[in-house]
């Protein structure tokens, strides 16, 4: 299969070729989901990237990355079995964000201070936090596309944090070949379908977290306050007083048995882990 499509303006022509060659392997079943970031990879020059499918109401499914070092990777891992529910780009899809080219940064919720075994604080980072192993200073774009099914391709795309951030013709080049990124997914998708893992463990679900003791309203503000929001977004986007959300809040840390955020971000990802190994 040749790919024909108008090179898109800041893109070398060689960087291009590369890419096309790669992209169509993937499309024509001859390649699988490495050679698929080699493909965006070359369009977009990262120093790493991974491809996942989000799926409506259960973890990603990891297809590759190409992060070089086994802390990194293990990183990436973590983030498909736990961390994925607490993440911006994730929360954004399930919100109904669509297919397109997005900063991580636009993203991220205006209110992060986790501390946890698996979540990192850190100003530096462009979501002021991380997951151990992930590298340091790197600035995200993730690429998603619509599917079947409800189901939306990512692939994340990290490189080294610039002064004056991520170029806008960076982001438009990935935008002109959204379409072929999504055959590339259609046809990842396809050859895993029969692998997708079952996940309906809605008890370990950030839905359904501290639902057998809090109260509904007190459950919510406990998943927003998880998602990063602040007292004062949450005021906002549910339309109750600020002394309200601060109540509920502190009803709800009393009844978890807990008194900080850091706290409640451990008790939250500790209720993910299997019944054997808490």
């Amino acid at each position: 299969m040749t790919l024909q499509r108008k090179v898109p303006i800041a893109v070398p022509q060689t960087s291009f070729q590369a890419f096309s060659e790669k992209l169509a392997s993937v499309i024509d079943g001859q390649s699988g989901a490495d050679r698929f970031i080699e493909a965006v990879s070359a369009l977009y020059p990262c120093e790493a990237a991974f491809a996942v499918l989000n799926r409506p109401n259960a973890s990603p499914v990891y297809l590759a990355d190409s992060y070089a070092d086994l802390s990194s990777k293990a990183a990436v891992q973590r983030y498909v079995t736990s961390t994925f529910e607490i993440n911006p780009v994730h929360n954004a899809i399930r919100g109904g964000l669509g297919g397109g080219v997005y900063r991580m940064a636009d993203l991220a919720p205006d209110n992060w201070s986790a501390t946890t075994a698996d979540v990192i604080a850190d100003d530096a980072e462009e979501i002021s936090f991380r997951t151990p192993g992930w590298p340091q200073g790197l600035r995200e774009v993730s690429v998603l596309v619509e599917l079947e099914d409800g189901m939306v391709g990512e692939i994340s795309l990290a490189r080294a944090a610039a002064s004056k951030g991520i170029p806008d013709a960076d982001l438009d080049a990935l935008r002109s070949v959204l379409p072929l990124i999504r055959s590339a997914f259609l046809r990842l998708a396809s050859n895993s379908i029969n692998n997708l893992p079952l996940d309906q463990t809605k008890s370990r679900s950030l839905a359904s977290f501290g639902n057998d003791i809090l109260s509904p309203r007190e459950a919510e503000i406990i998943q927003m306050i998880l998602k990063g929001h602040s007292s004062l977004s949450i005021s906002l986007s549910l339309d109750i007083a600020l002394p309200t959300v601060k109540s509920h809040r502190r009803n709800a840390y009393a009844k978890l048995g807990i008194s900080t955020q850091q706290q409640l971000f451990h008790a939250y990802l500790k209720s993910r882990e299997p019944e054997g190994e808490k």
